[in-house]
């Protein structure tokens, strides 16, 4: 009888594969935004020449 429901269920087929854990995503690279790509711009800006 057990093994009548292991077999109904799967559990004694061979046919099945445990599936692999999904591999974990990369973490996005962090992005620049325009805010923070003026303000490095003013940062290294050459100071401007007094007339």
């Amino acid at each position: 009888m057990e093994q009548e429901i292991k077999n109904a269920v799967g559990l004694g087929s061979p046919e099945l594969v445990i599936e692999p854990k999904p591999k974990p995503e990369p973490e996005p690279k962090s992005t620049v935004t325009i805010y923070d790509f003026s303000a490095l711009l003013s940062k290294y800006e050459p100071p401007k020449k007094q007339r």
